[in-house]
């Protein structure tokens, strides 16, 4: 996939300013600040601006480096990872970050209700022989625990939160990271604040960030163009064109991890047929989609691992259409004449209400009528993850640059997903990640995920529809440049004149 910078001059080049408050509108809202309980992107990237966490992604993607751990070491048996903290941390209340509160942040995310928790259950005790020296001893050989370490779900929290139940922190969290909470109003904007404790000098320079919910694509492309916003996140694909054509405004195609689906409920009859669920996934014309609603924006997707991953596994091909293929499979289905389903749609986003189109219309060709069922971004959000849906659009990326979290989440039911919520379950997914995540052989960790990606390929309880790159229109910034992970950085980014 060519990903490349584009748009008008001298927008990411322009003279930096010292301070200044920066706005960035997006579709969707958080849902929470506590790091042990979202999963969607809304949330995470905004905790990871307000709390740090041991280790932390390169925007590159590949590699992990250091954050409040300056080091670690796995032992000679490999059943234990020690890491040493920094000293100079310190939480916006201004106690010292230790490992005491190491440890009751990665117990957090241990308990069951958890949705990563799956990431840190193999670990079994957490030792804190001194305040600067934390110590993970594992079930067995664990080579992601490094990786893991940089999930946005194991960020650091004071100890008890300092003294306050989960409820109430959430509503004003205190963390060690480049910015501090500073105020959420609900169904409008988040704002986080420069944190002047910040561990590394001179960081961050801007004053202040403020997210904005604006679901209408339009609204948030006005308002870039207007300077209300500096940086849009996610723009329209039809929108692109316009906005590379003024001179003031950047268009950036930033490399991801992320892959667009489509998840079908196969908990729900008809879709508990793998019969129809390849029919649809023949009948959808992929090709036609990426072009109408992604402008060609993105490639079309094979395995369920992304091509940044090394997990990846080319030999998987993307599913062609096939209209006659479609209609045999249907034939030797338990619908072999079709049936009427509904689709799920976020309202306000121009693109996935243009895509469910073109999928009822490919869908009409083989005797499936789809009903199109538009709700706002969080109803849509609750109605997925409680399983009360028939077809859904959804999308994901990684937190980490090992592939184990992904592999889970998208590919095991008990990954905090229930398999990007389709409600598909198999043994073999799960002894295949158990097997990749304890080998220290990165050989044998690719040939477990080549099988996790044939078996989804095989299953199609999701078709795996593009790869996308992370889009972002912005003016009069300097220095933002999203990992593949999508960790923002803002920390690095500077306001122009």
């Amino acid at each position: 996939m060519a990903l490349t910078a584009c748009g008008g001059s001298g927008t990411g080049s322009g003279v930096a300013q010292s301070g200044g408050d920066l706005v960035m509108a997006r579709a969707d809202e958080a849902t929470s600040l506590l790091p042990s309980v979202p999963t969607d992107n809304a949330s995470i990237w905004v905790i990871e601006e307000i709390y740090d966490t041991l280790t932390v992604p390169d925007q590159s993607g590949k590699s992990v480096q250091p954050s409040l751990a300056t080091s670690w070491t796995q032992s000679p048996d490999k059943l234990s990872w020690t890491f040493h903290l920094r000293k100079d941390a310190k939480f916006t209340n201004g106690k010292a970050v230790t490992s005491a509160d190491v440890k009751f942040s990665i117990e957090q995310n241990q308990k069951s209700d958890a949705p990563f928790s799956f990431i840190d259950t193999v670990i079994t005790k957490i030792d804190t022989p001194d305040a600067a020296t934390v110590v993970f001893h594992t079930k067995k050989p664990w080579s992601p625990l490094p990786a893991d370490m940089a999930l946005y779900a194991n960020s650091i929290v004071p100890a008890d939160y300092g003294g306050k139940s989960a409820t109430e922190f959430a509503k004003h969290p205190v963390g060690s990271g480049p910015f501090k909470f500073a105020s959420w109003s609900k169904g409008s904007s988040l704002k986080i604040v420069k944190n002047a404790k910040y561990w590394r000098k001179g960081l961050p320079h801007l004053d202040s960030v403020t997210f904005t919910t604006v679901p209408d694509s339009n609204t948030r492309a006005t308002q870039l163009a207007s300077n209300q916003i500096q940086i849009n996140e996610y723009p329209s694909n039809s929108s692109i064109k316009t906005l590379k054509a003024q001179p003031n405004l950047t268009v950036n195609m930033f490399p991801s991890s992320e892959i667009d689906y489509l998840s079908m409920n196969v908990r729900r009859a008809p879709f508990d047929d793998v019969n129809v669920r390849k029919a649809i996934s023949l009948a959808i014309d992929k090709k036609a989609i990426l072009q109408a609603v992604y402008y060609g924006h993105g490639t079309l997707a094979g395995g369920f691992l992304s091509p940044t991953t090394w997990a990846h596994n080319a030999s998987i091909k993307p599913v062609p259409h096939d209209v006659a293929a479609a209609k045999a499979a249907l034939a030797k289905s338990s619908h072999p004449h079709g049936f009427t389903t509904t689709i799920m749609v976020g309202s306000g986003s121009q693109d996935s209400s243009s895509e469910a189109q073109l999928v009822q219309g490919d869908l009409a060709k083989i005797g499936i009528k789809v009903k199109i069922k538009t709700l706002d971004p969080s109803a849509e959000s609750t109605a997925k993850h409680a399983g009360n849906y028939d077809m859904a659009f959804g999308l994901y990326t990684t937190d980490i640059v090992d592939p184990d979290e992904i592999a889970r989440f998208a590919g095991t039911y008990d990954g905090g997903s229930n398999t990007l919520y389709s409600g598909y379950k198999n043994s073999k997914m799960d002894a295949l990640a158990a097997t990749a995540s304890s080998s220290s052989q990165q050989s044998e960790r690719k040939a477990a995920y080549d099988k996790m990606q044939q078996i989804i390929a095989d299953n199609v309880p999701y078709i795996p529809l593009f790869y996308v790159p992370g889009i972002y229109s912005y003016g009069k910034v300097k220095g933002f440049h999203p990992a593949a992970t999508g960790n923002y950085f803002l920390e690095k980014v500077q306001l122009t004149k």
